[in-house]
């Protein structure tokens, strides 16, 4: 039974709201209403109040990231949230996660080519006097990746009235131009539903040209959007980090077993001593190792070697969070590319 709770009732609304966003992140407000029989005005202030609180954000990017790798990194005694602070505005640095165990960060950090990896890695971190130890994990394949995920906040019958985006027109250029991928990926990353007609304005472009290009990079699997929102809002307020070892014959495996598990948001093969590093969102403390025993279940052979319990989040996808995982802003490098170092 729905709570009659005005608090609970909003927030059951908007996570209706951001689940259909999360399926389709540029529908228009007409098609939204539609779907989830709601006035497309009052979902529009709906957004624009969750936005403005940091609930929920909408970015955009690319998908391939020739360079990705998972980053554990001991700090000096109490400085872990100064070292949080420093890394947040490097370029490189998608996600950090202050965790429990025998590590005080995860970072996960993407670069265009493994020696820009290598670089920060080596001499950026190796430069900071707050960090005594880190161990990098080099991805070698995403299984599972968070734009996936799902709130299922929403009935079947609901989220299949959600239109899904529509491929490029016949009419379309095929390639997008670098440089007009550079203002588009630039514009979405900031706001994943930035009009056509405002990137178009920045790019010196007609807006047809911009929709175009916008359909063709999604099309391909070049551009991503995604709908992230405050795990703390979400009924699932526990973040988990696994270390595991799996055996070299269940890797094939893991591709559809874990994408039938809703806990998990990121799962990686990696080149370390643990050939998987996956997160996951869970209800409370005690599914942590209810899911452990979950994991070795349905992966037979497999041995959670570590597992850390994320305290606070301190950057996801680019943007900095409060310590209720609300966005406070972007990080200054995105924010600002003039800032580029």
């Amino acid at each position: 039974m729905t709570s009659s709770n005005p608090d609970s009732l909003r927030r059951d609304s908007d996570l209706r709201l951001i689940h259909a966003l999360q399926l389709e992140p540029r529908a228009s407000w007409s098609e939204l209403g539609r779907a989830l029989a709601t006035d497309p005005v009052a979902l529009a202030r709906r957004w624009a109040r969750i936005t403005d609180e940091g609930l929920a954000w909408i970015s955009g990017q690319r998908r391939h990231f020739p360079a990705v790798a998972v980053v554990e990194i001991e700090c000096a005694q109490g400085k872990a949230a100064e070292t949080a602070f420093l890394l947040a505005d490097e370029e490189i640095v998608r996600t950090i996660d202050h965790t429990s165990g025998g590590r005080d960060l995860v970072a996960v950090v993407a670069a265009s080519d493994l020696e820009s990896l290598s670089a920060f890695v080596i001499d950026r971190l190796g430069d900071q006097r707050l960090i005594t130890h880190a161990r990098t994990h080099l991805v070698t394949e995403v299984l599972v990746e968070g734009s996936a995920w799902r709130l299922n906040a929403l009935s079947e019958e609901e989220a299949q009235r959600v239109p899904r985006a529509k491929p490029p027109r016949p009419r379309a250029a095929r390639q997008v131009p670098a440089d007009l991928q550079a203002v588009i990926f630039r514009e979405l990353y900031r706001d994943g539903r930035t009009p056509a007609g405002d990137i178009a304005a920045k790019a010196g472009v007609s807006n047809q040209r911009v929709a175009d290009a916008i359909a063709t990079l999604r099309y391909s699997g070049d551009l991503v959007l995604r709908t992230d929102v405050a795990r703390s809002y979400t009924g699932w307020p526990i973040n988990a980090w696994y270390f595991v070892q799996v055996p070299a014959s269940s890797i094939d495996r893991l591709r559809s077993t874990l994408s039938r598990l809703a806990e998990v948001r990121l799962a990686v093969t990696t080149a370390s001593r643990y050939n998987l590093v996956m997160t996951l969102w869970v209800r409370d403390l005690a599914d942590v190792n209810r899911f452990e025993v979950l994991l070795e279940k349905v992966l037979a052979g497999a041995r959670i070697a570590d597992r850390a319990v994320v305290i606070r989040q301190a950057v996801h996808v680019g943007r900095l969070l409060d310590t209720r995982g609300f966005v406070t802003r972007l990080s200054r490098f995105h924010d600002d590319p003039a800032s580029k170092r």
